[in-house]
C-alpha cells in the first residue's frame, strides 16, 4: 500500500541507462557502454524521458573517452615521455573523469525525479 494513498504512476524506466553509464565509469569499462549503447538503440519506442536520459548518456560517454584520450595525446606531442607529461595526464584524467562521474549522479538523481537529463535539448 502506498504511504500517500495515490495512484503509482508507471515508471519510464530512465534509471537504467543513467546506472550503466555510471557502472561504464566506475566498475565495467568496456561492457557497460556496450550494454549502454544497447539500451539507446532499443530505445527507440521507449518513454521519452528513458530515450533522453539513453542518449544523453552515451554522448557523455563518447565525449568523455574523446576529451581524456585527445588531452593526453596533446600532452604527449608537446612534452613527450617526461615527468611534466606523466603529471599533466594523471591530473587530466583524474578530473575529467570526476566530472563526469559528478554528471552521471546528477543525472540519475533526475532520473529518479523522473525530469530529464542536464543536457542541450537539441541533441536529445
Amino acid at each position: 500500500m502506498p504511504y500517500s494513498g495515490s495512484p503509482k504512476s508507471e515508471s519510464p524506466g530512465a534509471i537504467a541507462p543513467v546506472i550503466w553509464y555510471l557502472l561504464n565509469l566506475l566498475a565495467l569499462p568496456v561492457i557497460g557502454f556496450i550494454v549502454l549503447l544497447t539500451i539507446a538503440m532499443k530505445s527507440g519506442d521507449a518513454h521519452a524521458l528513458r530515450r533522453a536520459h539513453s542518449k544523453a548518456a552515451v554522448y557523455m560517454s563518447i565525449l568523455g573517452a574523446v576529451l581524456i584520450s585527445g588531452g593526453v595525446a596533446v600532452c604527449w606531442l608537446i612534452y613527450g615521455n617526461t615527468g611534466l607529461f606523466w603529471t599533466y595526464a594523471i591530473v587530466w584524467a583524474v578530473v575529467l573523469h570526476t566530472s563526469f562521474v559528478l554528471w552521471g549522479m546528477i543525472s540519475l538523481a533526475q532520473a529518479i525525479g523522473n525530469k530529464p537529463p542536464a543536457f542541450p535539448r537539441r541533441l536529445l
